[in-house]
């Protein structure tokens, strides 16, 4: 299945509109990762396909949270995963654009994969857009963030290597949350054509569910409680897209 979709240009939820904000019963990324790895994946499901229009791209640093779903006979693949979606992984990075719509951002992973106390810093670049649709998301009634990792090198890093040669692809759509809005993601895995476009192996197939979010509360709860002492290489200031 292709990755052809059309630019949103419907108008929706501002990021930090109060109604958002759901308060302490509200759904964190660390209660959807449950979620997750409970398998309860109708409920996710139905909370990914009755997200919130969003106006404009999420910015800034995001706390981030994910599972592999995905169970394979390749032991040394399923440990990437679980490395990279896992322990080695704390969220994202979304650019600031002058649309609003088209950016582009990076991982927060650490820089080795055998150092316990290695440093969190930025690697694994996307592009991402904001999508009216998506074809790998047909049931979905809100618009929805794409990441594109067809170029994904920055240093480069051990782990982006790996990415650039296990390609993956991610959608994703706001949902309401204790802090404000938090995104459930999926990831496929599959491959680029030499113009950037993504066809997924099977659109049926998740390899891995993930979970952001970009408000304050949810920075400050994983530095109190689901972090490991870690430091971490910040973009600052955040980078600014001219689009």
């Amino acid at each position: 299945m292709s990755s052809k979709a059309t630019l949103t240009a419907t108008a929706g939820y501002d990021h930090n509109d109060p109604a958002l904000k759901t308060g302490d019963r509200g759904l964190t990324v660390w209660t959807l990762q449950d979620m997750a790895q409970e398998k309860r994946f109708e409920e996710l499901d139905t909370l990914f396909d009755n997200g919130l229009t969003m106006n404009a791209l999420p910015v800034g640093l995001a706390a981030g949270a994910a599972a592999r779903v995905l169970d394979s006979d390749n032991k040394l693949f399923s440990e990437l995963l679980d490395s990279i979606a896992g322990k080695n992984w704390r969220g994202k990075v979304f650019f600031k654009s002058s649309s609003g719509k088209i950016s582009q951002g990076r991982n927060r992973i650490k820089e080795s994969i055998l150092l316990p106390n290695a440093r969190i810093v930025p690697m694994a670049k996307f592009d991402t857009m904001l999508l009216d649709s998506h074809p790998l998301a047909p049931r979905a009634k809100s618009n929805v963030v794409i990441l594109n990792y067809h170029d994904p090198l920055t240093r480069p890093y051990l782990q982006e290597r790996l990415v650039s040669k296990i390609p993956v692809y991610d959608v994703q759509v706001a949902v309401p949350g204790k802090y404000g809005p938090v995104y459930i993601g999926k990831t496929w895995f599959g491959k680029y054509d030499d113009h950037g476009q993504f066809t997924a192996s099977d659109p049926n197939k998740l390899i891995a569910r993930y979970f952001l979010d970009f408000n304050p509360g949810a920075i400050e709860e994983q530095k109190q409680k689901h972090w490991d002492g870690a430091e971490e290489d910040l973009l600052d200031p955040i980078p600014e897209i001219d689009n």
